[in-house]
């Protein structure tokens, strides 16, 4: 059985290795609580920047843990393939799973970006969503054994995003009347960036933009797929094709 694993807000280094560490806050609290963990159990700690830490129990009580640091594992369990995942603003229940889910299949950052058919979020509360998605890619991390945690990044508009990249070459778009099937796209090169539509898809002015920078269109297939199902297995089958190659 695997040990737990939790994200490190404390920066820690090979030196810290016998040093007793207080953890506080809702993993204290997940730790003793939820887990029901006691003295003498093992858990397995990470910063985010590679690698991890054995870590043993040595406290629990009312407000905090300590544990004492052990081993540093220098394992990484990367996608061979960097892929970041620029998401159309969706719902937020489907947004959110399309964040959690995304970065289990291994992206290497998301990009929320708002189309013209994306759902708003009120005034202001733009800034909370992505400090959100960036709690569930940690948890998500946690569950699956990452020890890098992608970069969420901040809302902006998808016509920004593509004058940033204006020769997106190395983008595609998920389009469902596109000319060439994702399938034989990704067998001549994966993409760097994949770009996925809101819930009533892109408008026609946003894929001939798209194309005239550069970004190729794709279809998924002869069904016109749910947006967060779009991500998801266009992402799922970059991990189905993935080899032991390095990540790139």
């Amino acid at each position: 059985m695997h040990a737990p694993r939790f994200f490190c807000t404390t920066p820690l280094s090979v030196d810290d290795q016998g040093r007793e560490l207080n953890i506080a806050g809702e993993t204290a609290r997940h730790v003793a609580q939820a887990l029901r963990m006691r003295v003498g159990d093992a858990l397995t700690l990470f910063t985010g920047d590679g690698g991890e830490f054995v870590a043993e129990i040595t406290r629990i009580d009312k407000r905090d843990v300590a544990v004492r640091i052990g081993a540093f594992d220098p394992v990484e369990r990367e996608a061979s393939h960097a892929v970041t995942l620029v998401q159309s603003i969706i719902a937020a229940d489907m947004m959110d799973l399309v964040v959690r889910k995304s970065v289990e299949l291994g992206v290497a950052a998301i990009i929320p970006v708002i189309a013209a058919r994306s759902q708003r979020s009120p005034e202001g509360r733009e800034a909370k969503r992505a400090e959100r998605w960036r709690q569930i890619a940690i948890a998500a991390c946690e569950q699956c054994g990452r020890n890098r945690v992608p970069e969420i990044a901040e809302i902006g508009p998808l016509s920004a995003w593509l004058d940033s990249h204006a020769t997106s070459r190395e983008a595609l778009m998920l389009a469902p009347d596109a000319s060439i099937s994702y399938g034989a796209t990704i067998q001549r090169s994966v993409p760097r960036f994949i770009i996925v539509g809101p819930e009533g898809g892109f408008t026609p002015q946003e894929c001939g933009e798209a194309e005239r920078r550069g970004v190729t269109l794709a279809r998924f297939g002869p069904r016109v797929l749910r947006a967060e199902t779009a991500a998801l297995a266009a992402l799922s089958v970059i991990v189905a094709i993935e080899d032991d190659a390095a990540p790139t």
